[in-house]
């Protein structure tokens, strides 16, 4: 069984799931998490120069060289609370799964063509324009948006990530022993929770809808609605990322009341929106959520006039999600009924867990009593999930091949291992298995031809010795000995066969005749050649003198030739392959044939 881990490397804590798959069954082991240490918290964090910026809808305020260090800053402690999760579990992941939420640029973008790979040739050019910025040194992807009727014009998802911020986090894995199969985006890993893992179900009768996922610095929304064409399967038609979280919330908090953002964020969480506990409190939050409300109204105005219809449904999630009174204000603010997200019907991945609402009064407060917390597949791992949804979507998108994008492409290429192997281990053994019976199958035929074979043989044996001794002969061994002692009986009495032939004398001379030596090229033309019992005469031209020198040392050499005598040089002139005239040599030989 292999282990994928999906890891959400949040700026408030880190995420991590921990899938296991089987042949044709993936369950959702557990969900952990870790607090991401505060700056200066532990060891100091390294100082490294990477490439950073924030995403294009964020309002980016601080110097560049401020942002690089802080975005350094935070990814290498996201990488020790990780070193921490890792260290408890003590279970080695074939693949796993990494999100990534800064540095990351959405757009959607319609395509006057449908066919994907052409459109992954244009997407890139067609980006540029509309971000008005060079798109060297990122990394581009797209997802269909809408499925084309009728027209050759599509609607697609697009992403372009910072090919740096991508290879900085890849190479902060590394030592961890991991190596992320799939890098896409947070935004989009809630889509994968309502893929169907059996084919040909019919789609959820919620699509579309929207999930958002209420973070500590940012709020990801996803709109996903059902495949036309392939049931099970869902579209992500809009996505979109809002620099506005709980931090914003708590740094108000800590500005309005005078306190320590620590106890500011104990405040939010205890008092929430409820105006009965400290309305201060409350008035203080709902004016910190105003911005994002905003941004939220027209985000889901800008969806309804592109795509014609509001969400049937609208799911919250993450640690901020987790606020007292948020729901109800979201959906007086937005229109739509407002549910926290848990697992979609027909969640096989959650095995027999219980698939229930939330209970009455029950408090999910994030962080207290403790850093880290450790959920088991159970009744609480379904409950209790709002701030590992994302991780959860990261990981079965790794395994089912969920809607995302994965920012793994040319030079940062996932490079598999025996992982796969082992995955596929069953089909293996089959194909296997398969294998032998083919080649079992193939040696049968194989021998049964030969035997086919064999009485053919032994047959046309009976028949030609019947011919030849009168009677029937089946024994192939006794035949061949009877047959050379016929023929060293006629050896002895002079009546001996042939033992080299006319053809064995032409490749013996075409063998001695050198292609060149000292004097230059052979320039050798046979004209007459004649091989008879007792003499063979040969009469050609060459280039030199030398040469009919050589030819004859060479012949002597035969065994069959005795006494190579050589006539006249002649000098004659005669035209060369280029259509000069040049001078050659023509010259006779003649040889004692011995050979019988």
């Amino acid at each position: 069984m292999a282990t994928i881990l999906g890891i959400d490397l949040g700026s408030y804590s880190v995420k991590v799931a921990r899938i296991e798959q089987g042949f044709r069954t993936v369950h959702l082991a557990s969900i952990e998490e870790e607090r991401v240490p505060e700056p200066g918290e532990g060891q100091p964090p390294p100082r490294r120069k990477h490439e950073s910026s924030m995403n294009t809808e964020t309002n980016q305020t601080e110097e560049p060289a401020v942002v690089d260090s802080l975005v350094d800053a935070l990814l290498d402690r996201q990488m020790r609370a990780l070193l921490s999760i890792l260290g408890r579990q003590k279970i080695r992941a074939e693949s796993c799964a990494i999100g990534i939420s800064e540095d990351l640029t959405l757009r959607l973008v319609e395509m006057p063509l449908s066919d994907p790979k052409k459109v992954a040739q244009t997407l890139p050019f067609e980006l540029a324009g509309q971000l008005m910025d060079d798109l060297e040194g990122q990394v581009v992807d797209q997802l269909l948006a809408e499925v084309p009727s009728g027209s050759s014009a599509s609607l697609w998802l697009a992403a372009s990530a910072k090919q740096s911020a991508v290879e900085s986090r890849i190479l902060s894995m590394s030592p961890l022993g991991l190596d992320p199969k799939l890098c896409g985006s947070t935004a989009l890993a809630t889509a994968a929770l309502w893929v169907q893992s059996r084919p040909g179900q019919a789609p959820q009768k919620e699509l579309p809808l929207w999930v958002i996922d209420l973070g500590h610095r940012s709020t990801h929304v996803c709109a996903l609605a059902a495949h036309p064409k392939r049931p099970g399967q869902v579209l992500v038609q809009f996505a979109r990322t809002i620099p506005r979280g709980g931090l914003h919330i708590t740094e108000a908090i800590a500005k309005h009341i005078s306190i320590g953002l620590i106890a500011a964020e104990k405040l939010k969480h205890d008092n929430g929106l409820s105006d009965f506990t400290n309305p201060r409190v409350a008035k203080v939050i709902r004016e910190a959520l105003r911005p994002l409300l905003r941004d939220l109204r027209q985000t889901l105005a800008a969806y309804a006039s592109r795509f014609g219809n509001d969400p049937k449904a609208l799911y919250v999630t993450g640690g901020t999600a987790q606020l007292h009174g948020i729901q109800d204000l979201l959906a007086e603010e937005l229109g739509i009924a407002v549910q926290p997200l848990l697992p979609p019907d027909g969640a096989t991945w959650l095995g027999p867990a219980v698939r229930g609402e939330l209970p009455a009064g029950e408090s999910m407060t994030f962080g207290e009593g403790g850093a880290s917390r450790t959920y088991v597949s159970s009744t609480a791992l379904v409950h209790r999930w709002p701030t590992g949804t994302a991780a959860v979507g990261l990981g079965l998108g790794a395994a089912y091949g969920g809607p995302n994008f994965n920012f793994r492409k040319g030079e940062l290429a996932f490079r598999t291992d025996y992982a796969l192997l082992r995955e596929k281990a069953p089909l293996l053994a089959g194909f296997a298995v398969a294998l032998v019976v083919c080649v079992g199958m193939w040696a049968y035929a194989s021998l049964r031809q030969l035997e086919k074979e064999s009485e053919r043989l032994r047959l046309q044996l009976i028949t030609e010795s019947t011919a030849l001794f009168g009677e029937a002969r089946s024994d192939g061994r006794q035949v061949s000995n009877e047959l050379q002692a016929a023929l060293n009986q006629d050896k002895a009495q002079g009546q001996s066969i042939p033992q080299v032939s006319v053809l064995d004398l032409l490749d013996d001379i075409s063998s001695a005749a050198p292609a060149s030596n000292a004097a230059g090229p052979a320039h050798l033309d046979v004209i007459e050649l004649h091989i008879r019992p007792k003499k063979t005469d040969l009469k050609a031209t060459c280039g030199s003198a030398q040469y009919v020198d050589d030819l004859a040392a060479n012949l002597a050499k035969i065994p069959c030739f005795r006494k190579v005598q050589k006539g006249k040089v002649l000098t004659l002139k005669n035209t060369g392959p280029d259509g000069k005239p040049i001078e050659v040599k023509q010259f006779s030989l003649e040889m004692e044939t011995t050979c019988p």
